[in-house]
């Protein structure tokens, strides 16, 4: 896990100016970290997973009408990623069509969770804490207007600092608000003909990042997305929205 713990502990003491929950580069880490996790125990299928790359193992799910209440225990890194995995499954299926289906997007020989939204939690160092980690994960969603994706990236933090406007090539709109729950920095990127709604929450004590965009293709560095559907899959709104979802604190 020393990439994860690397990418999370130059996150977490970066002074200023702050670099931002971009996410590519934490969870390109992330997948390094489990990549390298998974083919340890399984060398035969090695050539195998090489000519295969990296690709999206998809879980049929469809989109829940209904709340499932949610478990309220954290005292332990298991309970934690299941309750932040229940709050953030509910907020999202909560904003999708009836009849949207939801898979997850995985690395190769990683086995998708029963449920699509169960966070991946890369420890951050030795600590015993249960929130001292990386939680992330990302959904692909499909309905009649096509595919896309949504993510989520939280990382316990003290860092005020959000993705700063202004730096990076691909943004074509960004705002910073100030909100009771923390700053909030909102912004849209396109690359290509892929558009992604980005919105990060300054939280006291913790960052919470979610992205939604027009491509249900996992997301790489370096890698060219297609366009899947005319627009991302949440709205710029929608994806604030998620951002402030009451629950997801640590």
């Amino acid at each position: 896990m020393e990439d994860v713990r690397t990418a999370l502990t130059a996150y977490v003491t970066e002074g200023e100016p702050p670099i931002g929950l971009s996410g590519e580069e934490v969870l390109a880490a992330a997948r390094l970290s489990r990549r390298r996790y998974l083919l340890t125990g399984a060398v035969a299928l090695a050539v195998v997973i090489l000519a295969l790359g990296l690709a999206v193992v998809v879980l049929p799910h469809r989109a829940e009408v209904a709340s499932r209440p949610c478990p309220t225990a954290s005292a332990t890194r298991e309970a934690l990623v299941d309750r932040l995995s229940c709050v953030i499954g509910n907020a999202v299926r909560a904003l999708l069509p009836s009849d949207a289906q939801i898979t997850r997007l995985t690395i190769p020989g990683e086995t998708p969770p029963a449920d699509p939204f169960h966070l991946i939690a890369d420890p951050a160092g030795d600590s015993p804490r249960p929130q001292d980690a990386l939680f992330h994960m990302g959904v692909r969603v499909t309905d009649a207007r096509g595919s896309g994706s949504v993510y989520v990236l939280l990382v316990p933090s003290s860092n005020s600092g959000g993705p700063p406007c202004g730096d990076n090539p691909e943004e074509i709109a960004c705002r910073v608000e100030p909100t009771p729950q923390g700053v909030l920095w909102q912004s849209t990127l396109r690359s290509g003909d892929v558009v992604t709604h980005r919105v990060a929450l300054s939280a006291p004590g913790a960052q919470v990042q979610f992205t939604s965009n027009n491509s249900g293709v996992l997301q790489q560095m370096g890698v060219h997305l297609p366009k899947q559907r005319p627009e991302p899959t949440l709205t710029l709104a929608q994806v604030r929205q998620l951002a402030l979802t009451p629950g997801l604190d640590f």
